[in-house]
């Protein structure tokens, strides 16, 4: 009976860490076929719409408005604020999300795989236990990030590449 209750607890233990090792890719692999098949709703249960849009406008206002106390600084968070929330609105809708889960890059990266990357991919990066990253493998770009929530992975930022823009 002891044999039957630890080989049981191994069992969970391997089946466990195999769904958080697997699970990512199972999931952008989800997203790139919705996206392929322009299944908005499927899409749409993978995002957390809210918390991506108030990630970005926070990114934004912050790099459009600066934090000098000049007033010029003062005129570009103004500006910053007046048309961040609109933009940001318009672009983080489903079709919006769809058009970057459909890329070739999403592809590759719903792969596990150890050869080496090319320019232009995605690799997945694991940043905590319930928390990766979707991040291009060279140069800048933006990471797509997803946090499990009860026992679906869905996006919850969109992280900016570094630097300001004006």
């Amino acid at each position: 009976m002891r044999r039957w209750i630890i080989a049981a607890a191994v069992s969970l233990a391997l089946a466990g860490g195999g769904w958080l090792w697997g699970s990512p890719y199972l999931t952008l692999l989800q997203l790139k076929k919705a996206a392929d098949a322009r299944d908005l709703t499927a899409i749409s249960a993978r995002i957390d719409y809210p918390a991506v849009r108030a990630d970005l406008k926070t990114q934004l206002q912050d790099r459009l408005g600066g934090r000098g106390g000049s007033e010029l600084d003062k005129l570009g968070a103004a500006l910053a604020e007046r048309f961040a929330d609109p933009v940001v609105d318009a672009a983080v809708t489903p079709e919006g999300m769809r058009a970057l889960f459909a890329s070739a890059a999403v592809a590759e990266a719903a792969r596990p795989g150890f050869a080496s990357a090319k320019p232009g991919e995605m690799r997945v990066r694991r940043d905590a236990l319930g928390r990766f990253a979707l991040v291009p493998t060279h140069g800048a770009g933006p990471e797509v990030v997803f946090e499990l929530q009860g026992l679906n992975w869905r996006v919850t930022a969109v992280r900016l590449p570094g630097g300001r823009l004006l």
